[in-house]
């Protein structure tokens, strides 16, 4: 894989980014509806991700699968995260040294080399309060006094002689529902696909033993090298020699054919006409999540470019009405608890006749007549599990000490569509 440029570039204008793809990015209607794989000028592929408000992309001129490049640019992005926290345009300029290490590690001469953290730890320093203040002051990296020496052992993402005051391993379960819902209420397509995230703080070279009560529903598994696959393969359980930190031990897709399609959030949407006035009527109910509170619940409701004199009504939570690319109204709650009944949001907006023209003109006014189309969903669910996976046991062999741990579940939402 040869990858020519890397570019991490800010939504809201994509300034220093190929004019191309800025051109390009601004002729859809949203960054949702924009190709991930696009086709630029001169033999050029530009492959991108979005994550919040930055857009990371990559460009290629060979034959490349774009599932590398999209892996990579997910790796630069959880490397990013571990080293400098909440990716923002200010911290990454805050952060540029840093960055910048990290990039030249990462990547050499246009082939990647390691997106690993594990590695990547014993080869550019965690920036520290006192070295980011004089980096900044002075335009100078530090760095570190003394370059570590890379890990060529058996375990090369475990150094030797590892020691902790107290043993610690945390377990991250968290699950993403992909789904589209009709206007009647009925789900179209359903998904569940999840990550299995830990921090280990563990001394020595400890082996660890995962039993889950669900691994016959898991299918495409992805594992961290350290994992042993043939025990996965012959026992279903994981067998493995943790990194030091944080790591991602696996990714998965839930089978949920024969299981119940189950939605913590039920979702209502219902969009009429009268005359030129167009109403969109959204309902929030809780759903089935054991009880638990629903947090970050966000509803964003994309309206036609021709949209003006927008009245929006809530009486619990916040409203905001953008028009940064097109008209948009987003709903945020807090917390939508299990005693929460009828949670509505009520659009109004009128509509510009469309003058007539070609028949691509005549095209976009119908579609612009329809009103808004689709609700999209985000929420989050702390303490269940929407594929009922859940850690039966963690055992942990080759060494003596006591081992303190705990397991978190988290569920929210990933492409959450409700139609009209």
């Amino acid at each position: 894989m040869s990858l020519e440029s890397l570019f991490i570039l800010n939504t809201a204008g994509y300034g220093g980014g190929p004019p191309a793809f800025a051109r390009y990015l601004a002729s859809v209607p949203s960054l949702a509806d924009a190709e991930p794989v696009w086709s630029g000028p001169q033999d050029t592929v530009c492959i991108h991700i979005q994550r919040k408000e930055l857009v990371y992309l990559g460009i290629v001129s060979e034959e490349v699968p774009p599932i590398e490049i999209l892996e990579f640019l997910d790796g630069v992005v959880q490397a990013l995260s571990e080293y400098i926290g909440q990716l923002s345009e200010l911290t990454i300029k805050e952060n540029f040294v840093t960055v910048y290490q990290l990039l030249s590690e990462m990547v050499d001469s246009g082939s990647v080399v390691t997106t690993d953290t594990t590695v990547l730890r014993g080869l550019v320093p965690v920036p520290s309060l006192v070295n980011r203040v004089i980096e900044n002051v002075s335009g100078i990296g530090l760095g570190s006094e003394k370059r570590p020496n890379v890990n060529t052992s058996a375990t090369p993402w475990r150094r030797q002689g590892i020691r902790h005051t107290t043993n610690e391993f945390f377990v991250d379960i968290v699950e993403r529902i992909d789904t589209i819902v009709d206007s009647s209420g009925s789900i179209i397509s359903y998904d569940v696909s999840g990550d299995i995230s830990c921090k280990s703080r563990l001394s020595g070279m400890p082996d660890l033993v995962m039993v889950l009560n669900r691994p016959d529903i898991m299918d495409d598994v992805a594992f961290h090298p350290c994992v042993r696959r043939r025990k996965w393969d012959e026992e279903r359980t994981i067998g493995f020699v943790p990194p030091d930190g944080q790591f991602k031990l696996a990714s998965f897709h839930a089978a949920m054919d024969t299981s119940p399609k189950v939605l913590p959030l039920h979702v209502r949407a219902l969009s009429t006409r009268k005359d030129n006035v167009y109403t969109v009527e959204v309902i929030l109910e809780p759903g089935q999540c054991n009880g638990r509170p629903i947090e970050k619940v966000s509803v964003k409701v994309p309206l036609p470019q021709q949209a003006y004199n927008i009245g929006v009504q809530c009486k619990t939570g916040t409203h905001a009405v953008s028009n940064a690319r097109s008209p948009q109204v987003e709903w945020n709650l807090k917390t939508v608890k299990s005693a929460d009944r009828g949670l509505r949001l009520v659009i109004q907006y009128l509509l510009r006749s469309a003058s007539a023209g070609s028949a691509e003109k005549g095209s976009a006014a119908s579609s612009a007549e329809q009103g808004a189309l689709a609700a999209f969903i985000d929420f989050e669910v702390a303490g269940f599990s929407a594929s009922s996976i859940k850690v039966d046991a963690l055992r942990l062999l080759r060494e003596s000490y006591k081992l303190f741990k705990g397991v978190r579940y988290v569920t929210m939402a990933g492409s959450y569509q409700v139609r009209f």
